[in-house]
């Protein structure tokens, strides 16, 4: 009969970014050394295979999404993250730029316990 709704508080969406960002740093490293990996034995020399940095670059933000998905709630971190997100593209990449960007918006616009 009567729902009662509960709303979301600061602690609540800073786990939530926490774990799209763990998400994503595991799929972005994932799919990044895949791509590496391709690039590495289709290419002849090693040279060549370094000069696409797009699956170094995944990696790299892959990286950087696990070592900062501890620190969701310094600003500039996640504004770094979303930016290293979009750069590296791909759903690594788009997972980590959602969760920069939901921390920052739990921030800003989401009032509880924080």
């Amino acid at each position: 009969m009567g729902v009662k709704k509960q709303r979301m508080n600061q602690e609540d969406a800073y786990s939530l970014s926490r774990a799209i960002l763990l998400i994503g740093g595991i799929v972005a490293i994932a799919l990044g050394a895949t791509a590496l990996g391709a690039n590495i034995t289709s290419f002849r020399t090693f040279g060549n295979a370094l000069a696409n940095t797009t699956p170094l670059l995944t990696v790299i933000v892959g990286v950087v999404a696990l070592v900062a998905s501890n620190r969701v709630k310094d600003e500039a971190i996640d504004i770094v993250l979303a930016v290293l997100g979009f750069l590296a593209g791909g759903l690594g990449g788009v997972l980590v730029a959602i969760g920069g960007i939901w921390a920052l918006i739990a921030k800003y616009t989401i009032k509880g316990q924080a």
